[in-house]
C-alpha cells in the first residue's frame, strides 16, 4: 500500500485582519492630517496622482501606483489642485517579516499586480463597508466567500511585490526563518499589552486580536520570552505602578484602578512580589534617594 507523506502548507506572507478599505476622494490641494498606527497600510491610486509623505519624504503615486507603509511610520497626503486625485487605501494587521523588503517603495504594477488590485476592489464593493464610525463592516447579503477572496487576493498581491524586488536586485527568492516570525509577532503582541496597559486584558481577548490560537500563541511567548502572557502583562503593569509611583503624586488606589486592579489589597500584592516590597515602602524609600 503505498504511504502519502503530508506536507504542512508554510505561509510566508499572512494578513491576519483587515481593518480599514475605503476611497480618499482629494478636492482641491491639501495636506491631510499627520497619521500613524500599529497596523500596515496599502495606498493604491486609481485617478490622478497624490505625494505621499513617509516620514516627511515625499514620494510621487501616479495613476496606478502603489506604496506599501509600514506599522508606526508617520505618513501624510498632498494632493495637487485641479485633478481629480482618489486613492483606495487597505490597512491590514500581519506579522510576516517577507513585508518588509517592500515597504517605503513605490510599484508600478504589472499585468498580475494590476488585475490583483482590481478584484481586491470588486471583492471590497460586494463584501465590505465603512460605516458612519469609520468601521469596516460586513454588507448585509455579500457575495459568498468574499472576504476569504479578498484576503487571499491582497496576500497574493504582496506576494508577487516580494517576488518582483527580489528579481529586480538579482538576490532571488526571499525566505525568512520561523525564528523571525515568531519574534516579530511577540514583539507585536508586547507592544499591544503596553498599549493596553490600563486595562484587564484575558488570554482570550489577546488570542483573538492575533488570531491564533491560545496553545500556538502561549507556546511561542513562552519559548521566545520564557514568560507566559499573562506573567508578561503583570510585569509591565507592575513596571508602569513603579513609574507612577517614582514620578507621580497619585494614591496607591488611585494607581491601582489605572492599572485595571479594584482591589487594591490584590494589586499590592502583586507589586511585593515584583518589586519586594509594597508600593507605599517603594514610594518611600525612592522619595529618601532622591
Amino acid at each position: 500500500m503505498k504511504t502519502y507523506l503530508r506536507h504542512r502548507i508554510r505561509n510566508v506572507i499572512d494578513v491576519k485582519e483587515l481593518i480599514v478599505l475605503e476611497y480618499l476622494d482629494f478636492e482641491g490641494k491639501y495636506r491631510d492630517y499627520v497619521e500613524d498606527h500599529d497596523f500596515w497600510e496599502l495606498c493604491y491610486v486609481v485617478t490622478g496622482s497624490i505625494t505621499l509623505f513617509l516620514e516627511d519624504v515625499p514620494m510621487q503615486l501616479s495613476q496606478h501606483q502603489l506604496l506599501l507603509i509600514p506599522p508606526n511610520r508617520t505618513h501624510s497626503f498632498l494632493s495637487a489642485a485641479g485633478n481629480e486625485n482618489r486613492a483606495f487605501v487597505i490597512c491590514f494587521d500581519s506579522f510576516s517579516q517577507g513585508l518588509t523588503p517592500i515597504s517605503g517603495t513605490v510599484f508600478s504594477p504589472d499585468d498580475l499586480q494590476r488585475t490583483c488590485m482590481e478584484r481586491i476592489l470588486e471583492e471590497c464593493r460586494t463584501t465590505f463597508r465603512m460605516n458612519e464610525s469609520g468601521h469596516l463592516e460586513v454588507l448585509p447579503a455579500p457575495l459568498f466567500g468574499g472576504q476569504q477572496a479578498l484576503m487571499l487576493q491582497l496576500e497574493y498581491l504582496l506576494i508577487n511585490l516580494v517576488r518582483r524586488m527580489s528579481v529586480e536586485k538579482n538576490s532571488g527568492i526571499v525566505f525568512f526563518s520561523d525564528e523571525h516570525f515568531y519574534a516579530d509577532l511577540v514583539g507585536a503582541i508586547t507592544r499591544y499589552l503596553r498599549k493596553n496597559i490600563q486595562r484587564k486584558l484575558s488570554l482570550d481577548e489577546i488570542c483573538s486580536r492575533f488570531s491564533y490560537s491560545k496553545s500556538f500563541l502561549c507556546k511561542i511567548f513562552k519559548e521566545q520570552t520564557g514568560q507566559t502572557l499573562i506573567a508578561c502583562f503583570n510585569r509591565l503593569k507592575m513596571e508602569e505602578a513603579a513609574r507612577l509611583l517614582q514620578e507621580t503624586s497619585l494614591s496607591v488606589t488611585a494607581i491601582a484602578g489605572m492599572l485595571g486592579y479594584q482591589d487594591v489589597k490584590y494589586f499590592d500584592a502583586i507589586f511585593k512580589k515584583h518589586n519586594g516590597t509594597t508600593p507605599v515602602a517603594y514610594r518611600a524609600n525612592k522619595t529618601k534617594l532622591s
